[in-house]
């Protein structure tokens, strides 16, 4: 079976437009679990429950979902499900005993190295595993080497630290969303449940333009105190509305916005009219969004990521090197050109950061970083500018080369530019909805501080783009 079978062995979204197996009702439970992810991780989320609960729900549905397609699919090579079923129980210990509680101090390197084989192992386990690990060879090695230098630092920690308990956590999540969930998952699943993310963030947010500041349930709808000029309207607050920053509200909206187009356009082609129906409005409402967030960054993505998929309905998929080769060569210039004062962007001193974090990373203690610390304070001594010292590199890339060093953030390369670039090479076969929304994020990455290898919305949202584009070729 290809990759190709793999996928589209995932039953339509729509129980009306074909067969509709009950494999299809568990992979929609993705929606209603990644919104309550999202709802969890706001500021001011209930105590007595947290995004840990909901991963905990992910890891419940794997050993289901893996079962349910082995039951619908001809080749089912059960003995791999099993295995996979049982790794995914000890995970489920692994996790329970560390989460923020336990770190064995005795036969520590055994025990490290057995949660991280676990770890490597667990998603990608399945249908044709031998074919799979052939054809994503680079990835899972990029994957395993990355996960590697973090466990590498896990070691070293004292028994009991927080800080080892969060990389077993972010692990455990990092792999469900980069090759296990885009194999067994629709694609269209998982862009209806960001689209609808988003428009929910909408919804309440925009009220708060009306009305001012309020409170639904243990949410915490508000407006941003800046305010910038809105064409017609004035000066305008930036939309917050359950965030704690409107960037976030501006990733959201990114995610929200192209999952909406995608599903549009899709719907438009298809003459599925009662789906397209519901995807031109959230298209609207996620752009709307986007636009109050007044996250440059995100506008920046969404645009990127939306040429490259109309340059592709427009001129099909041999516009693709053209525009993504293009489009890295114009944002590298755009860059450069704020970097000269060309362009009149003020970039919150985040070329000093960007300086400051490639100086640290050439004082590293070794190849493999320093480690699961805090980048604002590792920074702070190649920072002559006193009033943004103490803050954060605001750049993924410079954030994961502090943490995991030079041999870590060169695996992180691999998995995020190394994906793209496949994705120009393989143009014939690649979801190219997929490979321009992995480019939008890319580059959002220059600008923010999340990365794939963490549990911030961000980081949930990409690793599950760039793990569709991974694991979604069609041959």
């Amino acid at each position: 079976m290809s990759i190709r079978d793999q996928r589209t062995t995932s039953v339509s979204l729509n129980p009306l437009t074909g067969e509709f197996q009950p494999i299809a009702l568990l992979q929609l439970l993705l929606i209603p679990l990644l919104f309550v992810a999202v709802l969890l991780r706001v500021p001011n989320a209930p105590e007595q429950y947290g995004s840990f609960h909901i991963d905990m729900l992910y890891l419940y549905l794997a050993p289901v979902l893996l079962l349910m397609y082995s039951y619908y699919n001809r080749d089912r090579n059960l003995w791999l499900h099993v295995a996979q079923v049982s790794v995914l129980i000890l995970l489920t210990f692994v996790l329970l005993r560390q989460h923020n509680k336990y770190i064995p101090p005795d036969g520590r390197t055994f025990q490290v190295a057995f949660v991280y084989i676990l770890y490597v192992l667990y998603p990608i386990l399945g249908h044709r595993f031998v074919e799979f690990v052939r054809s994503r060879a680079l990835f899972i090695g990029a994957y395993s080497v990355l996960l590697g230098v973090y466990f590498y630092h896990v070691n070293e920690m004292s028994a009991g630290s927080t800080k080892a308990s969060f990389v077993v956590y972010v692990a455990l999540v990092f792999g469900l969303s980069l090759f296990f969930l885009p194999r067994y998952v629709n694609r269209d699943v998982f862009l209806w449940a960001v689209s609808l993310i988003s428009g929910f963030v909408a919804l309440v947010g925009l009220p708060a333009y009306v009305v001012g500041n309020y409170q639904l349930s243990w949410l915490q709808i508000q407006l941003y105190h800046a305010t910038f000029d809105l064409p017609l309207f004035g000066q305008t607050h930036f939309l917050q509305s359950i965030f704690s920053n409107p960037n976030t509200t501006g990733i959201v909206a990114f995610a929200g916005a192209f999952g909406a187009l995608v599903l549009a356009s899709d719907s438009v082609r298809q003459r599925r009219y009662v789906a397209a129906s519901m995807a031109i409005p959230l298209l609207v409402l996620n752009v709307l969004a986007l636009v109050l967030s007044y996250s440059r960054s995100s506008w920046l993505a969404f645009g990127l990521a939306s040429v490259i998929y109309v340059g592709y309905l427009a001129f099909d998929r041999r516009s693709l090197p053209f525009t993504v080769v293009g489009l890295g060569a114009m944002t590298v210039l755009f860059i450069g050109g704020i970097f000269l004062s060309i362009v009149p962007i003020d970039t919150n001193g985040r070329f000093v950061l960007w300086k400051a974090g490639v100086q640290a990373v050439y004082h590293a203690p070794s190849a493999f970083g320093y480690g699961v610390v805090n980048t604002h304070d590792v920074i702070a001594p190649f920072i002559s500018v006193e009033r943004i010292r103490g803050h954060s590199p605001h750049n993924s890339y410079v954030e994961i080369f502090l943490q995991v060093g030079v041999v870590g953030g060169l695996a992180y390369l691999t998995l995020v530019g190394g994906s793209i670039l496949e994705g120009i090479v393989r143009r014939d076969s690649v979801d190219v909805a997929m490979l321009a929304f992995a480019f939008g994020f890319a580059v959002h990455q220059m600008f923010e501080a999340y990365s794939l290898f963490n549990v911030a919305i961000g980081s949930i949202l990409s690793a599950l783009v760039f793990g569709y584009l991974i694991c979604g070729y069609l041959d």
